[in-house]
């Protein structure tokens, strides 16, 4: 099974362990922080990556001694030179929405083996195979998931992983199950400084983030994105469980005309909003309301919204009658998160929204566009559906 890894790279200016540097996973090699170049990056989802590269090639766009890079599902692929009118004509075609930026990226000649090769080295060969193949990194901190018979280990695990990911300098493991109201995960320390705020960029932004405050997951990188590419110009957006503003601040960063209102009812949270957004100099477009989004929506922002996000899955249903009451007496449109499960999750997450909006004011308009944002359990995603509502 290939090791599955989500990351965010550290951009501190503050933070002891502000490295800018990604990980790549196509190679699971880093390089050393120090040699990393920064070099022209294309940036596409993953899924995409196979027949990116062969076009870059065919191009000679395609910078072949350094390694490409992943940020939770987006594709960072270093570029020989920036493409031409024409070349760029021809990526637009045959790629879609792309877009360039400056990322730094390892040599290829600088392997230092993959995770699991030093694992082997440090552990019994009984044990790598038990080794949870999936962890995430959140700027320079990582989260690694430790079973009964891996935790007698975990300060070797951590120390395989620092080993190979030098912008990895602290480790915690997971010691609970998230929960609902706060969105908040117990983390038990495993290795390096006993600290819980990171500086990370994800996608152009930079945030502020304190694992032990506030919920982020950097699982759903590509759906701030797909989300955030929708808003055009003129919008009002009310996201309504906001964490630590990964939706609002991409939005408002990406467009001026834009006016964000982002709710979270974790206080912690909205102190890193407000700090995220003057981080990203968005603090004119993101007005962020503490409080029940349910009671912050009743009290000031009735008929205002052209468009709500609703990503708290384990409660999104109980909001869904202030998120109608939030929309633009023209409609608008939800994107509504929850949790299913079995070959129609799907089917079941559309026809959860649509019999809770049968019984509204409202009507949804066909299709729905439905698709699995990540697995949480075997056979049970995350969903997203995108719903244009209308008055009834």
């Amino acid at each position: 099974m290939p090791w599955q890894i989500s990351i965010f790279s550290s951009d501190s200016e503050h933070e002891p362990a502000g490295d800018k540097c990604r990980v790549s996973q196509l190679s699971r090699n880093e390089g050393d922080p120090d040699n990393l170049q920064e070099n022209v990056s294309l940036n596409i989802p993953k899924t995409q990556g196979e027949n990116a590269i062969q076009i870059l090639a065919k191009l000679k766009l395609l910078n072949r001694k350094l390694a490409p890079q992943t940020t939770g599902d987006v594709l960072h692929v270093p570029l020989s030179r920036a493409p031409q009118p024409e070349e760029q004509n021809q990526l637009d075609r045959a790629l879609g929405k792309q877009n360039l930026s400056k990322e730094k990226f390892a040599s290829k000649s600088r392997s230092v083996g993959s995770l699991e090769e030093v694992l082997a080295q440090q552990l019994p060969s009984s044990i790598v195979p038990l080794v949870s193949k999936s962890f995430d990194v959140i700027g320079d901190i990582a989260i690694i998931e430790l079973s009964p018979t891996t935790e007698p280990f975990e300060k070797d695990i951590a120390e395989a992983l620092m080993k190979v990911h030098k912008n990895v300098k602290t480790v915690y493991s997971k010691a609970g199950a998230i929960t609902d109201n706060q969105r908040l995960r117990p983390l038990h320390h495993v290795l390096g400084a006993a600290r819980t705020e990171t500086i990370h960029k994800e996608l152009g932004c930079r945030f502020k983030i304190d694992i032990s405050k506030a919920f982020f997951s950097p699982r759903l990188s590509s759906e701030h994105n797909r989300v955030a590419e929708q808003v055009r110009p003129g919008e009002c957006v009310v996201d309504m469980f906001a964490g630590v503003g990964s939706f609002s601040i991409l939005i408002a960063r990406r467009l001026e005309d834009v006016q964000v209102n982002a709710i979270d009812a974790n206080l912690e949270a909205v102190k890193l909003i407000r700090e995220n957004a003057k981080l990203n100099r968005v603090q004119d477009r993101v007005k962020v309301w503490p409080g029940d989004a349910r009671t912050v929506i009743k009290d000031n922002l009735l008929g205002i919204a052209s468009r709500v996000i609703m990503n708290h899955p384990s409660q999104a249903r109980g909001f869904l009658e202030p998120a109608c009451e939030t929309l633009r007496r023209d409609g608008g449109i939800l994107h509504y998160y929850t949790f299913a499960d079995g070959l129609d999750s799907e089917s079941k997450a559309r026809k959860e929204l649509t019999n809770a909006i049968d019984s509204s004011v409202w009507t949804v308009e066909n299709p729905i566009a439905t698709h699995k944002v990540r697995g949480v359990a075997p056979m049970k995603w995350q969903i997203a559906v995108d719903a244009k509502l209308e008055p009834a």
